[in-house]
């Protein structure tokens, strides 16, 4: 396993520059999902951790919002670097604070209001340590928020001019994407069931207070093109997101 994360990590400083401007908040997933949903209510004067905060574009917004202060958890350097950037008054202000480590770790900070994590806590190699880490650094009665990609979303694809299952369902074993971005990276990765996510939050402690399958709200971002794996054709059909809302 730890093997596999170093790669990631290697492979996440390679292709972060594809990343920059990637889904942020109030967005949850490809396509506009989820500004719709009230998922983080009450901002003003909370705490917050982002677990794989990538450019740190969240982090600001959850500022200007008024938030009091927001960790930035994530694997890589060069994304933190952005982060970093983009957040620099923030973080000499003492508002952010931004940690390179691994969320399977566990995490030194203070206890916070809420957790979150947009297209980050699906690339955990680790999941029960990774939600116990989450846990611990919430506060009693904390919410903690995700989103990923829907589980079965990534099991079609489009072939022979119409979209078909080609993996199945039930099978959790990690899966590789090679030259990914065209980077020469790779980047493994294991897509788990709905259900394997529900008993893993409740083990470690969590009580799901609500699930979102949102429907594309903006049709006209995205790809035009089947073959491409983020098609807007496909996401009519099938959620690409599923969006967690939990409660310690």
């Amino acid at each position: 396993m730890d093997k596999i994360i170093s790669e990631n990590e290697k492979t996440w400083d390679m292709v972060s520059d594809h990343f920059v401007d990637a889904c942020s908040l109030p967005i949850w997933g490809p396509f506009g999902v989820g500004q719709d949903l009230d998922l983080i209510p009450d901002i003003q004067g909370k705490t917050f951790l982002e677990v794989g905060c990538g450019s740190g574009r969240s982090i600001k917004y959850l500022i200007e919002q008024g938030a009091q202060k927001v960790y930035g958890l994530d694997i890589s350097a060069m994304q933190l670097k952005e982060a970093h950037n983009f957040n620099k008054d923030l973080v000499q202000q003492g508002k952010v604070q931004l940690i390179k480590g691994r969320m399977e770790d566990p995490f030194n900070i203070d206890p916070v209001d809420l957790v979150f994590s947009i297209y980050g806590i699906g690339w955990t190699l680790d999941p029960e340590s990774t939600f116990k880490n989450i846990c611990s650094c919430l506060k009693h009665g904390g919410i903690f928020v995700w989103s990923w990609d829907h589980s079965f979303f990534n099991n079609v694809e489009y072939k022979n001019g119409e979209y078909s299952i080609t993996r199945s369902y039930h099978d959790e074993t990690p899966f590789t994407r090679k030259n990914w971005k065209k980077e020469g990276a790779t980047a493994t990765v294991v897509y788990r069931k709905t259900s394997t996510w529900f008993r893993l939050l409740k083990n470690a402690g969590f009580e799901v207070v609500g699930y979102h399958e949102p429907q594309p709200r903006n049709t006209r971002h995205g790809s035009g093109d089947p073959h491409r794996h983020y098609s807007i054709e496909k996401a009519k059909m099938i959620p690409a997101t599923c969006i967690f809302v939990c409660r310690k």
